[in-house]
């Protein structure tokens, strides 16, 4: 037998003995299981809740039937939150992008601006003039050695000279430096922190000391410290009589849109961020000389720095510090305002004529418990 023939039977015996070991079970291996998929569990359709209602909007419309109850033609008011506008009304023509004179509201811009400066350490709330400026007394038996910035912030200083009186703070041939040195001559009034008067030298001695503090003229420096962190358009700014001589506590300007803006970040503490020592009444002791109404029954105002804290009650107790209003109205009747106890801030947006404040001051405190209910809706 050849060897082919001779691997073909060996194959062939060895095939029939695998075979037969198969057929009685034996062997270690198994058939390969057979898998047979899962069915798919069985699905139930998940309903789909409906949405939330949206929450109501707030009824403004006493709000504006005021409005337009009211003997002006042309204004504007805007109120907002922390989150931005929720109303705006115009009455009669009056753009809100247009540049205007905005007289004593621009004591809170010459505040937030001086009150930056504190908060980044240039300066403090407890220096002196003489810490400034060359010419300033460091006498102790001299009462200007002991005015602080503090006092002159809040009207305070003894400096009382009343507004619209004459003096270098309308003149447009001086610097701020050279005026402030003319009030410096012109002398003290009362003691420091023995009497308040809303005149306009404390802030312009305010405002040469942050000069000095600084190095930069004080008309730039309230672009660098509000203008340009808010994105503010060149609407805003100090106009009134030079920009060498700033008139700090009157001499402003903007328009409805940026002092809205400067509000709303003024309520969210991101111009001032210790609100709480910027807003404190800084006149507990002292008898108010002046309140920004000629007439009418709004209570009995104090102040903090560069704004007014509002009372309804007849003699100002400590329900007034409670009620946290603030706000610091303009001759013009530019009357801007924030409500840390509602938490909103308003604006009455006007151009009215010198000394009519109280006309705008009457429509701000009829507007502002419409405001309260309509917010809280």
């Amino acid at each position: 037998m050849d060897n082919i023939r001779l691997k073909s039977v060996i194959y062939t015996a060895w095939t029939s003995i695998a075979l037969a070991l198969s057929a009685c079970g034996g062997g270690d291996s198994a058939p390969p299981a057979t898998i047979t998929p899962n069915p798919d569990p069985p699905t139930t359709a998940t309903p789909t809740p409906d949405p939330a209602p949206a929450p109501a909007e707030p009824d403004f419309s006493a709000v504006t039937a005021a409005i337009e109850a009211h003997s002006d033609d042309n204004f504007a008011v805007i109120i907002g939150t922390v989150d931005g506008e929720v109303y705006s009304y115009t009455k009669g023509i009056f753009p809100l992008e247009e540049q205007y004179q905005i007289a004593s509201a621009s004591k809170w811009l010459t505040s937030s601006t001086i009150m930056r400066l504190v908060e980044r350490g240039a300066m403090s709330l407890s220096d002196r003039p003489q810490d400034y400026l060359a010419f300033w007394t460091d006498d102790a038996m001299d009462p200007r050695s002991r005015i602080t910035l503090e006092q002159l912030l809040s009207f305070t200083s003894g400096f009382n000279q009343q507004p619209g009186s004459l003096g270098c703070t309308p003149a447009l041939t001086v610097t701020l430096q050279q005026c402030v040195e003319q009030v410096y001559a012109d002398g003290i009034d009362t003691d420091p922190g023995s009497n308040y008067s809303y005149g306009p030298e404390h802030m312009q001695i305010a405002a040469a000391m942050a000069e000095r503090a600084t190095g930069t003229p004080f008309a730039e420096l309230l672009v660098i410290q509000i203008a340009q962190p808010l994105g503010l358009s060149d609407a805003t700014g100090f106009v009134s009589p030079t920009q060498l001589n700033p008139l700090a506590s009157g001499g402003g300007a903007s328009s409805p849109r940026d002092y809205a803006l400067f509000l709303e970040a003024m309520l969210k503490g991101e111009i001032v961020s210790d609100l709480d020592t910027f807003l404190t009444d800084r006149i507990p002791n002292t008898p108010i000389l002046f309140r920004p109404q000629a007439s009418g029954d709004f209570g009995d105002w104090h102040y903090a720095l560069g704004a007014f804290v509002e009372c309804d009650q007849p003699v100002f107790d400590s329900s007034c510090s409670a009620q946290m209003t603030y706000s610091s109205p303009g001759s013009f009747g530019w009357t801007p305002w924030i409500d840390r106890r509602t938490g909103y801030w308003g604006l009455i947006a006007r151009r009215g004529a010198r000394n009519t404040a109280e006309v705008a001051v009457e429509l701000q405190q009829e507007l502002q418990p419409l405001i309260e209910e309509a917010l809280a809706q």
